[in-house]
C-alpha cells in the first residue's frame, strides 16, 4: 500500500514539474530565441541552441525550485551557449567582434530589465504598507496621473490634504527602500564573510 501512495505522489510531482517547464517554455522560448538569433545570426543555430536550454533545463528539473531568478538563469545558459558555439565555429575575427559587442550590450539591458522588475516588485511592498486613504491618493497621483484638484474632487478632500498624504507617502516609501536595501547588504555582507 505505501508503494501506491509513493507512486501517487511521484506522479503528481512529475506532472507538476511537466507543467511548470511547459510554462517556462511558452513564456522564455520566443525571448531566448532572438537573443540567440541576435548573437549568432543564424535562425538553425539559434532554435538548436534553445532546444539544448531547455533539455539542459528540463535535465535539472528536481533542481528548479533553487533557483532564485529563473528568468536570469535560462539568458545565462542561452549566453553561454551561443559563446561556446561561436568559439566553436567562428574563424571571422570581424564577425566576433560584432557578436561580442552585441552580447555585452544584451547583457547590460537585461540587468537593466532585471533591476527594473525588482525595482517594482519593492514599490509594490512599499505601498501596500500605506494606510489605505494614503495608498488611494499616492495611486491615483502616480497610476493614473491625477492633478491634486481632481483627487481631492474624487476623495471629497482638500487640495492640502493631499498633498500632505502624498508627501507622508513618499517618505514612507523612501524609509521602507531604505530598510530593504540595508537589509540586502546584511544579507550579502553576513553571505560573503562566510
Amino acid at each position: 500500500m505505501p508503494e501506491k501512495i509513493e507512486l501517487k505522489g511521484g506522479l503528481a510531482k512529475t506532472k507538476a514539474q511537466e507543467m511548470l517547464f511547459s510554462e517556462l517554455f511558452r513564456t522564455y522560448e520566443h525571448p531566448l530565441y532572438t537573443l540567440a538569433l541576435r548573437l549568432s545570426k543564424d535562425d538553425f543555430v539559434a532554435k538548436d541552441i534553445i532546444q539544448e536550454v531547455f533539455l539542459t533545463l528540463w535535465t535539472m528539473r528536481e533542481k528548479l525550485h533553487e533557483i532564485n531568478n529563473i528568468e536570469a538563469y535560462l539568458f545565462r545558459i542561452t549566453r553561454f551557449k551561443v559563446i561556446k558555439y561561436l568559439r566553436k565555429v567562428s574563424a571571422d575575427d570581424r564577425l566576433k567582434e560584432k557578436i561580442w559587442i552585441a552580447l555585452k550590450d544584451l547583457e547590460e539591458d537585461g540587468d537593466a530589465r532585471i533591476e527594473a522588475r525588482e525595482f517594482d516588485s519593492i514599490l509594490i511592498l512599499a505601498i501596500a504598507q500605506l494606510p489605505a486613504k494614503r495608498k488611494q491618493v499616492y495611486l491615483l497621483k502616480n497610476t493614473e496621473g491625477k492633478t491634486y484638484k481632481d483627487i481631492a474632487h474624487e476623495m471629497k478632500i482638500s487640495q492640502h490634504t493631499v498633498k500632505n498624504h502624498l508627501s507622508s507617502a513618499s517618505e514612507a516609501i523612501r524609509k521602507f527602500f531604505d530598510l530593504t536595501f540595508k537589509a540586502i547588504v546584511v544579507v550579502l555582507t553576513t553571505f560573503w564573510n562566510m
